[in-house]
């Protein structure tokens, strides 16, 4: 049986990654990809969600 191997590249990215506060708000506003969700949800109005 095979072991995971720990991801350390992706550990060091997260550990240097940081968040900047001044840009919570800034997209808020924006309709990003307001194409694709309108087509998303005229196909959930018209078939409706899969059946499991």
């Amino acid at each position: 049986m095979k072991t995971k191997k720990e991801n350390t590249e992706r550990k060091q990215f997260l550990k240097d990654f940081k968040l900047n506060p001044s840009l919570t708000d800034k997209y808020a506003d924006q309709p990003l990809f307001k194409d694709k969700i309108d087509r998303a949800n005229y196909i959930l109005k018209t078939i409706g969600l899969p059946k499991p």
